[in-house]
């Protein structure tokens, strides 16, 4: 359900602030500066990124490459797919 489809995936957003979460559809290679931008323009406002809250012990995305990371294990066994969380 969540495999990529036409070199595009969906990366789901939990907002706290809001306690929504928002569906994000990107391509596969995204940067986090790029899915930063594409959020912003989603939510109308600044955000940073986190692990999710679901996922143990939350972390903060800093670098592109431990964002990559996130979005290439962010499919949980059973077919889960975690939200990123997103701060204001």
């Amino acid at each position: 359900r969540w495999a990529p489809v036409n070199g595009m995936i969906i990366i789901k957003v939990f907002v706290p602030a809001t306690d929504d979460t928002w569906k994000v559809r990107v391509p596969e290679d995204i940067t986090l500066q790029r899915f930063t931008s594409k959020v912003l323009s989603k939510l109308g406002f600044h955000v940073a990124f986190s692990g999710s809250c679901f996922d143990g012990t939350e972390y903060y995305f800093r670098t592109d490459d431990v964002f990559r990371r996130w979005v290439s294990k962010r499919i949980r066994p059973g077919g889960r797919n975690l939200p990123i969380a997103a701060h204001v």
